[in-house]
């Protein structure tokens, strides 16, 4: 008897795995062009996309997609668009194009305008609350792809708004000497680390140490143990008490969509640091905290307009709750993936390890609330 969706994450980790080794050997070309020119990433982009959904799709002909590529770019210039194809077809034609892990081949476009169709399935799709879709994010990380730091290669099966299997890749991953994850740390000679997960099933981890020879036979899945407390107890003479001093945020902060400062406030309230990680790419501030590097991300708009997509997010929250974390919005409801390309149905998010979680909800929560009020007075 075979477990839930077997077929599908060996077919995800085997056609994420294939993106990894194209994006990373991109990666390796970007350092011969001018960091102002995006032509590396916007191949590299495209390419990844297709050769995920034509795999997929073959595979799972009913199921939809949701990419954040479209092919318009490609369809209006035809310079670009045959260097996106020929980069699919050499990786698609290469000896170490990877199958799945029961030995099935991966599909790929059969010619430009099928390469184009299949970007499209992606571009165009829109998800919904019921029935089963994928969601990608083929490059997460274009600004320190460009740079030779951290990147990822995300992908996710949703079904009927919640995520069923999630795939995240990070091909420049290195964890430092100190435990941490850094944009600049990274792993130049082998393809980082594979994370999986089917629900009710945990999280495993595949590490690539050779690029050049990554496999998934090669490299087996190593099921990644629950994560214990993030909290630590403080006793006194009288009580024990929880002491979240210890806590370790990841943020970005150079993004300007999220309220700092309300996550600052949260942080000095516990007495804790922020940011403990400073990591661009949001599928790898992920793989932080799946990781252990990191215990909570929490993260609200910085302006009723701000949207946070549903590829930034769709698999890699379902690799943390897997090992034992929570992710719900302000409002403590989980989040709604089939809201649309957007996650429109929620307020913010707080993914936090379970026994933390609920305390940073409250606190973030009752620090909003004075926010609005103080507004409100100063009106």
């Amino acid at each position: 008897m075979t477990a839930p969706f077997e077929r599908e994450r060996a077919v995800a980790e085997a056609a994420v795995l294939r993106a990894a080794i194209l994006t990373k050997e991109i990666q390796a070309q970007v350092n011969a062009v001018s960091k102002a020119d995006a032509t590396p990433v916007t191949v590299a982009d495209f390419a990844a996309q297709a050769l995920l959904i034509s795999a997929l799709h073959a595979a799972f002909p009913a199921d939809g997609f949701l990419g954040e590529e479209d092919s318009s770019a490609l369809r209006s210039d035809a310079r670009l668009r045959d260097q996106v194809y020929d980069l699919v077809v050499s990786s698609a034609g290469s000896s170490a194009s990877p199958a799945a892990a029961d030995g099935e081949a991966l599909a790929s476009p059969s010619s430009v305008d099928d390469m184009l169709d299949m970007i499209d399935l992606g571009g165009a799709g829109q998800g919904g609350h019921t029935g089963r879709f994928w969601v990608m994010d083929p490059i997460d990380g274009t600004a320190t792809f460009l740079k030779g730091q951290q990147y990822a290669v995300s992908l996710a099966l949703i079904e009927n708004g919640r995520e069923v299997v999630g795939v995240l890749a990070c091909p420049s991953m290195r964890v430092a000497e100190d435990g941490g994850i850094y944009d600049d740390t990274v792993d130049k000679d082998g393809l980082g680390i594979l994370l999986a997960a089917v629900k009710g099933q945990g999280t495993t981890i595949r590490r690539f140490p050779s690029a050049a020879n990554a496999s998934l036979a090669g490299s087996p899945a190593t099921p990644l143990p629950p994560l214990p407390p993030a909290a630590s107890p403080a006793t006194t003479a009288t009580t024990t008490t929880t002491d979240l001093a210890g806590l370790r945020f990841v943020d970005c902060q150079r993004s300007t969509s999220t309220n700092h400062g309300l996550v600052r406030t949260l942080a000095g309230r516990l007495g804790a640091r922020y940011p403990g990680l400073d990591l661009w790419a949001s599928h790898v501030r992920y793989a932080a905290l799946v990781l252990g590097a990191a215990d909570a991300w929490v993260r609200l708009g910085a302006r009723d307009t701000a949207v946070f997509y549903t590829w930034d997010n769709a698999g890699a929250q379902l690799l943390f709750t897997e090992r034992g974390g929570r992710v719900t919005d302000f409002d403590g409801r989980p989040m709604e993936f089939g809201a649309g390309r957007g996650l429109h149905a929620n307020r913010g998010m707080v993914a936090a390890r379970a026994d933390v979680h609920d305390v940073l909800l409250e606190t973030a929560n009752e620090i909003l609330a004075a926010e609005v009020a103080a507004a409100a007075k100063g009106q």
